[in-house]
């Protein structure tokens, strides 16, 4: 850590070292706790005389139940599936509504994007029993597949949301340079909202030039050289 001018080792101590230490402890004790509980016999866990954050004689009884005797390692790999399926189809929905409700202008797309703000405020909970008519309808209850298509319509507006709030602080002027050196839109939206060309451009466009329009697209295919060596869409000058 770096020392600053007149700051001593106390103050530091007070500031910074023993905010995070309690902090530390208090993010990490659940787990400890719960790590206790999982191999505490089950005479330790009901006796009010053992401290309930130490443990006499460990076992792993629990452990073998859990995973021998139960579906846990079942139930272990539909939450993955589940999670991970609606997580790609809310942020590949997510991120093509927020580029379009922040970049391009047509008609009605102010009023879907103030239309997706209030869904967003709308309680989960009152979608509960509509979705289950709808999926009961479809003939999924009791699926993987009516959660995968169920919590997308909760997650969309959220994602949504957010998106159009991250795709408004990148300059316009990144697709615009894209687009000059012959860019599809797909393109420029890859190279201009992915992290790492879109830090390398900026990199290099803080430092001024007398010509903004041909210095910033040389910053951007100098930007797409970097990752692939050659622009694919950029013509060459005679």
């Amino acid at each position: 850590m770096e020392t600053r001018v007149g700051e001593t080792f106390t103050r530091r101590l007070f500031v910074f070292y023993i905010p995070l230490l309690m902090f530390l402890v208090a993010l990490l004790f659940p787990f400890y706790r719960m790590g206790v509980a999982s191999i505490k016999p089950d005479r330790e866990l009901y006796t009010i005389r053992i401290s309930p954050f130490l443990v006499r004689e460990p076992t792993l009884e629990h452990w073998l139940f859990l995973f021998k005797e139960t579906l846990f390692t079942r139930w272990a790999i539909n939450t993955f599936l589940i999670a991970t399926a609606s997580t790609a189809i809310s942020l590949v929905c997510g991120v093509l509504a927020g580029y379009s409700l922040s970049r391009l202008k047509y008609t009605g797309s102010t009023t879907i994007g103030v239309s997706i703000f209030v869904t967003y405020l709308v309680p989960p909970t009152l979608l509960f029993i509509p979705l289950t008519d709808i999926i009961a309808g479809m003939g999924m209850l009791d699926s993987p597949l009516s959660l995968i298509l169920s919590y997308p319509t909760i997650l969309v507006p959220f994602c949504t949301w957010l998106l159009m709030g991250y795709f408004k602080t990148i300059p316009r002027e990144l697709e615009e340079c894209a687009r000059i050196d012959g860019a599809t839109r797909f393109q420029a939206f890859n190279g201009s909202f992915c992290p790492s060309p879109c830090q390398a451009f900026s990199r290099r466009g803080s430092s001024p030039s007398p010509s903004p329009g041909t210095s910033s697209c040389s910053r951007w295919s100098s930007c797409r050289r970097r990752r692939t060596r050659r622009c694919p869409w950029a013509w060459s000058a005679s």
